[in-house]
């Protein structure tokens, strides 16, 4: 399925999402995998824990009960997908993790709060946070939120939150990996899903990554090692969403410098190759001219040349010599 481009001009900031109180869950007890515990927000900014949703009205969070390796693994995956695709960019991607996404009331007090397993921010030109949460209606919203479904459903109820602050585009990844806690109807796989005129709809391709298959995320995420398709389909994200934005690997400090590496290292291989080969033949020639051990006297000395014009005026003197007792009577 083709997506539309992005709502907005490459380079310019992401408009911020209109302010207007959204609906809250209507079943607040309705968050599987969680525990609810009654907080105040002075308690919520404290929290340590991993908070699915907050709710002033409630005074309730509710707060993940089974994380573990499983559910972090795809986060951490993807920070270091996502770190191989920005060098190809040759620009950074922004990712924020367990970042409070927070809604305001019109008295300015924190009304509601989400958790997402990690944030994304994209394109050049797009404005950040600026404060300690990604406030609705005064920070430009990510790009891209990945939430992990290990023991979890966000379908029930943070999809509907998600849809109604205007997040543009929302990953559900359920891994491989089974859990006995997990909800019975979710199966393993990547549900993408895109905001078109306020409403979310399923896709099979990303739109902040143009041409990156949900399948394809998918099994990136669940790799132990990534595979040599992995790193193929990163590099033509990445440099596909570089053309798109004016950049390439070679904006990359560290990979352009690992190119200038690899290019001096690959010219002073061509340059011993080059000095070995014509070594070899200037010894060849030598061999026919002279008797053997005149030859390898020669082939000897030769091998202490290192420089191309020395190794062409030896090869003029062993032509022009009449025998090796001339050509051995000054150094070559």
């Amino acid at each position: 399925m083709v997506t539309r481009p992005l709502p907005f001009a490459a380079g310019r900031t992401r408009p911020r999402a209109t302010l207007s109180d959204s609906p809250e869950p209507a079943q607040l007890t309705d968050f599987p995998g969680c525990e609810p515990v009654p907080m105040t927000w002075e308690e919520v900014v404290a929290c340590e824990r991993r908070i699915e949703y907050w709710s002033a009205m409630a005074g309730t969070a509710w707060i993940l009960r089974d994380g573990g390796p499983v559910h972090e693994s795809p986060v951490g995956i993807l920070s270091e997908i996502v770190t191989r695709l920005s060098l190809e960019r040759g620009s950074r991607v922004r990712l924020y993790q367990s970042v409070h996404l927070l809604e305001r009331d019109r008295d300015g007090r924190p009304r509601q709060m989400m958790q997402a397993d990690q944030t994304l921010y994209v394109h050049l030109g797009v404005g950040l946070p600026s404060g300690e949460a990604i406030v609705r209606g005064e920070d430009p919203l990510p790009e891209v939120i990945l939430e992990v479904d290990h023991t979890t459903d966000v379908r029930r109820n943070k999809l509907a939150l998600y849809q109604a602050w205007g997040f543009p585009e929302l990953w559900v990844e359920t891994p491989d990996e089974p859990s006995r806690s997990r909800p019975r109807r979710l199966r393993p796989g990547l549900t993408l899903y895109l905001l078109d005129e306020g409403r979310y709809r399923i896709a099979d391709e990303s739109r902040a990554f143009p041409g990156w298959k949900a399948a394809s995320i998918h099994a990136s995420l669940n790799e132990t090692t990534l595979s040599p398709r992995t790193l193929a389909e990163l590099t033509r994200v990445g440099r596909r969403l570089g053309r798109r934005e004016g950049t390439s690997p070679e904006d990359d400090p560290q990979l352009a410098s690992h190119r200038r590496q690899a290019h001096g290292a690959g010219v002073r291989e061509g340059r011993a190759e080059g000095l070995a080969s014509q070594r070899a033949l200037l010894g060849r020639l030598a061999s026919r001219r002279f008797d053997a051990a005149t030859a390898e006297r020669i082939v000897e000395a030769l091998a202490g040349i290192e420089d191309p014009d020395r190794l062409t005026a030896a090869g003029d003197r062993i032509i022009d010599s009449a025998d090796g007792r001339d050509l051995l009577s000054r150094p070559l």
